[in-house]
């Protein structure tokens, strides 16, 4: 509770603080405000049994134990990387530099709210404080069309995702009379009046959340929305959006319907294995790298829902939050190589990275660790994430953890194509030779993004085990 009123806060200021005619003080201010989150999140975590009594007269409809401390530190460590990144990939923002930083700290507030929830309606209210300000931040370019096309997407196909959550949630609503996930738990283990409208309600939540999370067939939004926001906005939605939201479909469906699993599991594998075959098949062949890494988050959902099939493992969500940290960082740490290289060369495409080898060894290091580790390539931190995941759901579906590592096998060949950019094409034109610059924030955001994902590869299981 402490670091969502710390960011909130930070929130307004920082609104009011754009209101100056010097906006060099917004960046420090942002990030202070996150590193306090942080550090609150990391104190409440060790002793969270304190931090419920601190705040028990939220218990009814926020819960801040160790799984939404936890999730809570992933989606903020996430955010200040971002936020270190934002220096140059803001450079060109003036009047509108504190709203930017404003509606980012916003849509964590609603993350964290999504990682806290105890009842449906605060989920509701969590998912639309974490929406509105990305339908903003997708079309914050105005001058640009695919930005403003990616803002409509994303509003309408958000706009009926929600309607369609809302549907779901009225029909369980009927069945149980109540919105508490433990009421509904109970409400259904003693016996609905009807058994197939509480089924389709479950369904109809399922299919809301798998649109928020870009689940197969209902992820066709994010290429275009990806490709068409700000870089910096891109990587927000690839990391901290996809956090909550697998956050809070792990909570709501291990919590409330999990005496039911066997009527939405089967449902739920089959979109998880389209997810990842679709994904991974249709990524082969992007060049341009916003579209590509959109389909890579695509595919990452689908692997990460094998966490919710797994809901009767203790370790389940130890796994998924594991699996999270690691591909965040690896993913901010892409977009932060990516961010500086399409700026300075003007070009969104693979062809970008060419020379990088050479032109820049540091950057070309951190975008190839990055990719290997997305790519779950042995020792770095994305192959313990993968290892932990599909671990823990091998017993009940082995046929479904073979074709997640068969699709990470895929992944291989379209990550390896940035890399054989940058190490092994060589620059043709005198733009693509130009020696890239790097800003001193994404130099350190790469930095602190290396250091955690050498912390992740060689002592994985101290944070495994943190929740």
């Amino acid at each position: 509770m402490t670091a969502l009123l710390i960011l909130f806060f930070t929130a307004l200021v920082t609104l009011f603080a754009g209101l100056s005619k010097s906006k060099t003080a917004l960046q420090p201010i942002v990030l202070t405000g996150c590193a306090l989150a942080i550090g609150s999140l990391a104190f409440d975590l060790y002793d969270y049994q304190g931090s419920l009594q601190r705040w028990a007269d939220l218990s009814n409809m926020l819960r801040f134990d160790s799984f939404s401390l936890s999730f809570g530190l992933v989606a903020v460590i996430s955010s200040f990387l971002i936020i270190a990144l934002s220096g140059y990939a803001f450079r060109d923002l003036n009047q509108s530099l504190g709203d930017n930083y404003g509606l980012i700290l916003f849509s964590l507030c609603g993350a964290l709210c999504m990682l806290s929830f105890t009842n449906i309606v605060m989920l509701f209210l969590g998912i639309e404080i974490l929406s509105i300000p990305l339908y903003v931040l997708a079309g914050s370019r105005r001058s640009q069309p695919k930005g403003n096309e990616a803002a409509l997407k994303y509003f309408l196909m958000g706009a009926f995702a929600t309607g369609i959550l809302l549907f779901g949630i009225t029909l369980v609503y009927g069945n149980t009379a109540s919105f508490d996930l433990a009421s509904i738990s109970r409400s259904i283990e003693n016996g609905v009046s009807s058994p197939i409208m509480l089924h389709v309600g479950i369904a109809l939540i399922m299919i809301g959340l798998s649109f928020k999370v870009s689940a197969a067939p209902f992820h066709f939004w994010a290429p275009d929305v990806y490709t068409g926001s700000p870089s910096l906005v891109t990587s927000f939605m690839a990391t901290v959006v996809k956090t909550a939201g697998f956050a809070a479909f792990f909570r709501l469906f291990s919590t409330a319907f999990a005496s039911v699993e066997s009527t939405w599991s089967f449902p739920l594998a089959i979109i998880a294995a389209l997810t990842m075959t679709l994904a991974n098949t249709t990524a082969l062949f992007q060049s341009n790298f916003k579209r590509l890494m959109a389909y890579s988050s695509v595919a990452h959902a689908g692997y990460l829902l094998l966490a919710i099939l797994a809901i009767d493992n203790a370790g389940a969500g130890n796994a998924l939050m594991f699996y999270l940290l690691t591909y965040s960082i690896a993913t901010i740490c892409a977009f932060g190589v990516f961010i500086l290289v399409s700026g300075q060369k003007r070009d969104n495409s693979i062809e970008a990275f060419n020379g990088l080898g050479k032109t820049n060894p540091f950057l070309a290091a951190v975008v190839s660790v990055s990719l290997l580790s997305l790519a779950g390539i042995p020792p770095l931190a994305g192959f313990f994430g993968k290892y932990f995941l599909f671990t823990v759901v091998f017993e009940k579906y082995p046929w479904l953890v073979t074709l997640a590592v068969i699709n990470s096998a895929i992944s291989i060949y379209y990550y390896f194509k940035i890399i054989a950019a940058a190490y092994f094409t060589k620059a043709e034109t005198e733009l693509e030779n130009e020696k890239v610059v790097v800003s001193t924030g994404v130099r350190w955001a790469a930095i602190i993004g290396l250091v955690l994902m050498i912390m992740l590869t060689i002592m994985p299981g101290s944070v495994y085990t943190l929740m």
